[in-house]
């Protein structure tokens, strides 16, 4: 059952190291294949001001895969149309989370659905079937919600909802705005900054699990690739704690996407 609201903020340098795209795609694959599996809710993805450069269109870049991500098959070509970004989608490794149905699957009670027209009576939706189902409320158009299948016959009727106590996938945005400001927009009450020159894992660990514990909404916050996170997100509004969760480390540098891992996986841990 899903407990906790888990958000992982990563800065919009993250992909700095690299000028090309498919190895970009790859990278941002690994951040969604992460993501889904252990569970975090949101990704959002900050301005670093550590640096004078200006990162604005990689950070549009890793949002946008994300959420490519994080759509259900049946959908995507609909949602996302040809669009240079998605050149490499192919190597993205596919999510298979709750929300991602195969196409045939006629026994899952919820499914994701696009919408497509309305009428005075409801709004037609996309849910990935042979015939477009039908909610009886007046929904915005072109838009991805989730839907519980409440008739199932010639006619498909659905009514918006999403499942409880299932993982139901994730969000991902493009704050543009500072690793702070950015927090501020989900106003965690747990804020957890890694670094190699926080804590050790193995020395708080106990006191990391009671500060879990009694957390509804945590953010687990990484740096870029050359400075580590540059701001001081310590606050009066969130618990804030700084954590080298790969202690001893055998590399000279530790990867994004290898400390997203790395970190989650304690994570998920200590959230059970």
């Amino acid at each position: 059952m899903q407990k906790k609201q888990i958000s992982i903020f990563l800065p919009d340098s993250f992909l700095s190291e690299t000028k090309d795209l498919k190895l970009k795609s790859s990278k941002i694959g690994i951040i969604g294949r992460a993501t889904a599996i252990f569970r975090a809710n949101r990704v959002i993805i900050y301005k670093d001001i550590s640096s004078d450069k200006d990162f604005e269109k990689d950070g549009k870049l890793i949002a946008n895969i994300l959420q490519f991500m994080d759509t259900p098959q049946y959908l995507r070509k609909k949602v996302f149309p040809l669009q240079a970004d998605l050149k490499h989608a192919g190597i993205l490794p596919p999510l298979r989370t709750p929300n991602h149905p195969t196409m045939d699957e006629e026994s899952v009670t919820y499914r994701q659905g696009l919408t497509l027209k309305r009428n005075k009576k409801g709004t037609f939706v996309d849910i990935g079937l042979d015939q477009l189902a039908f909610c009886k409320e007046q929904l915005t158009v072109n838009k991805v919600f989730s839907f519980k299948i409440i008739k199932f016959a010639k006619e498909i009727i659905v009514t918006p909802e999403v499942p409880d106590g299932i993982y139901w996938g994730y969000d991902a945005s493009y704050s543009q705005k500072t690793l702070k400001n950015s927090l501020k927009l989900i106003k965690p009450d747990l804020v957890i900054e890694t670094t190699k020159f926080g804590d050790e894992i193995n020395t708080i660990f106990n006191d990391l699990e009671s500060k879990i514990q009694n957390s509804n909404n945590i953010a687990v916050c990484f740096g870029g690739p050359y400075s580590g996170i540059s701001e001081n997100i310590d606050s009066s509004l969130w618990e804030y704690i700084k954590i080298n969760m790969i202690p001893d480390q055998g590399t000279e540098t530790v990867r994004a996407e290898e400390a997203v891992i790395s970190t989650m996986a304690i994570l998920n841990v200590l959230n059970f």
